[in-house]
């Protein structure tokens, strides 16, 4: 299964309720592991919920009773891929090839895939990431007729050039031409370019 070695039934439970605010189609879902701060009641629950903590700021959880240190790991890399692809709005038109009708399943199969892949989860080049993406949607696309590789490459293309990315892209057709570099700078007020990619 895709969420093999994860605990079952509370990470079956929180994958339906994910899925399901995924389908509600929010701008950003803010997937993070808790933390103790300083003069919260959490540090209370510490010997009952067998919590461990990080003793460096920002003071987040290591290991529940429930939850191995290893398996959280595996959650932090989730939220933090998860905001590179998902909340930066990067990916309006691939990410819903990769999510399918399971999207907690899916993004933590592909993050386990990209973290074997590039070994970090920092310092990660735009570019790299769409090539990442599409290595891997390329290799379900081969085991399943659900999706075609054209239908990946367009798809990323589009979010590449429609996210600003100017760099060509391995798989981009000979002779298509690079889009004009913007002029000006952006003015007082105007929208975050993360929150104008959300609009």
């Amino acid at each position: 299964d895709l969420i093999a070695g994860l605990p079952g039934e509370d990470i079956d439970s929180f994958a339906a309720g994910f899925d399901q605010l995924v389908a509600l189609a929010p701008h950003e879902i803010q997937f993070g592991i808790l933390k103790r701060l300083r003069g919260t009641p959490i540090i209370r629950h510490t010997q009952d919920f067998g919590l461990r903590f990080n003793p460096d700021p920002p003071y987040n959880v290591l290991a529940t009773d429930r939850i191995p240190f290893a398996d959280f790991q595996r959650l932090a890399r989730f939220a933090r891929y998860w905001d590179l692809y998902a909340n930066s709005g990067r990916y309006r038109r691939s990410l819903p090839l990769l999510l399918g009708e399971r999207p907690f399943a899916h993004f933590l199969a592909f993050s386990d895939w990209l973290y074997r892949r590039c070994g970090r989860t920092h310092g990660l080049a735009q570019e790299k990431l769409v090539e990442w993406l599409r290595e891997y949607l390329h290799q379900r696309a081969s085991a399943s007729a659900e999706l075609s590789e054209a239908q990946i490459d367009a798809a990323l293309i589009e979010d590449y050039r429609g996210s600003g990315g100017r760099s060509k892209l391995s798989f981009e057709p000979e002779g298509r031409s690079m889009p004009p570099r913007p002029a000006g700078t952006r003015q007082a007020g105007a929208t975050p370019a993360r929150q104008r990619r959300h609009m």
